[in-house]
């Protein structure tokens, strides 16, 4: 007798007593591992013994990466590092600021420096100029990955045309 709801598989046969004792043996399932019983009606019952077999593996080889994809993804992990680094420059600027490390270097390099009128070296590190350079040098950043790495995704696909492709082997644990 077919079951209505997964077309192709059959229902066991129903027996008189729907649940066994927990002291009896149980039938071997379809696929199951270790040992069971078989029962056959009007036999005695059969010691069955199924293999165990190791983790399913599957053995996949990429072929091709989309240069687009790898340009989206890498431009928006990029630009979290960039938020990230430059809210930690403001978080590490204040607490050094706290500390007071800033204003020490600040007088040091006046008192180096030649006296001059121009105000470029008077407080050369402020948290404007600070936060303001992490953020050129981590948007450059993120222009050179975004462009780097879409241009390694294209030089892969020209190479795994002619080599196959990165093969990687998947297995359950």
């Amino acid at each position: 007798m077919s079951d209505p709801t997964r077309p192709g598989l059959r229902r066991p046969a129903t027996t008189a007593e729907p649940n066994p004792a927990p002291d009896s043996p149980l039938p071997a399932a379809a696929g199951s591992l270790g040992t069971g019983t078989a029962v056959d009606e009007g036999r005695a019952p059969v010691r069955v013994s199924v293999a165990r077999r190791g983790p399913r593996r599957a053995r996949l080889v990429v072929k091709h990466v989309d240069p687009w994809t790898v340009m989206k993804v890498t431009f928006v992990v990029t630009l979290v590092i960039l938020v990230v680094l430059v809210v930690a420059t403001a978080i590490i600027y204040a607490v050094l600021g706290q500390m007071g490390v800033w204003d020490q270097i600040n007088n040091l390099v006046n008192s180096v420096a030649p006296t001059t009128s121009s105000k470029a070296l008077h407080n050369p590190l402020t948290g404007s100029r600070i936060i303001g350079i992490v953020a050129i040098v981590g948007a450059i950043n993120v222009i050179l990955m975004t462009a780097l790495l879409t241009l390694a995704a294209a030089i892969y696909n020209l190479i795994s045309d002619l080599v196959g492709g990165v093969e990687v082997t998947l297995s359950d644990p």
